[in-house]
C-alpha cells in the first residue's frame, strides 16, 4: 500500500470534517464535474470510457436521494424529485449516448450545486467567528445581516 499523498491527505479530511451541507454540495460538484467527461468523452465517440463515469454519477445520485431522511419537510419532495429525474435523465441519456441529455443533466446539476454552495458559504459565515482589528471603525448604516 502507498502512502497517500497530500492532495488525498486534505480531501480526506475535507470529508471527515465537512457538514451535511458540505457533503451534499461535495457530492453535487463530483456528479457535475464527472457529467461534463462524460459528454466530453461522447462527443469523442468514446462510449467506453464514459461508461464507468455515468456508474459513479449513478452512484451519486443514488447517495444524494439516500441523504433525503426527512420526508415530512416541505422541500424533501421537491430534493427527491429532482434526484429521481435526473437519474431517469441519466439512463435515458446513457442508452442513445445523448449528448443534448447530459449537458441538459450538466446545467441542473450546476444550479444545484450553485444553490448548495452557497448555503455551505452561509452557513460557514454563521459558524465563523467575526475577527476585526482594533483601528476598524463601523460608519455604514446598512444591514448587512441576510
Amino acid at each position: 500500500m502507498t502512502k497517500p499523498d497530500a492532495i488525498e491527505l486534505f480531501l480526506r479530511q475535507e470529508v471527515e470534517s465537512a457538514s451535511p451541507a458540505k457533503l451534499h454540495f461535495l457530492l453535487l460538484q463530483k456528479a457535475h464535474g464527472v457529467s461534463v467527461m462524460i459528454g466530453d468523452l461522447w462527443r469523442k465517440q468514446d462510449q467506453t470510457g464514459a461508461a464507468q463515469w455515468v456508474i459513479l454519477v449513478r452512484d451519486i445520485l443514488s447517495e444524494l436521494l439516500a441523504g433525503i431522511v426527512d420526508s415530512s419537510h416541505p422541500l424533501a419532495k421537491q430534493q427527491s424529485d429532482l434526484y429521481v429525474f435526473l437519474s431517469k435523465l441519466l439512463i435515458a441519456a446513457e442508452l442513445d449516448h445523448d449528448v443534448i441529455a447530459i449537458d441538459n443533466m450538466r446545467e441542473i446539476l450546476e444550479i444545484e450545486k450553485t444553490t448548495w454552495e452557497m448555503l455551505v458559504r452561509r452557513e460557514q459565515q454563521q459558524t465563523t467567528p467575526l475577527t476585526v482589528s482594533s483601528n476598524a471603525s463601523f460608519g455604514s448604516s446598512f444591514d448587512f445581516s441576510a
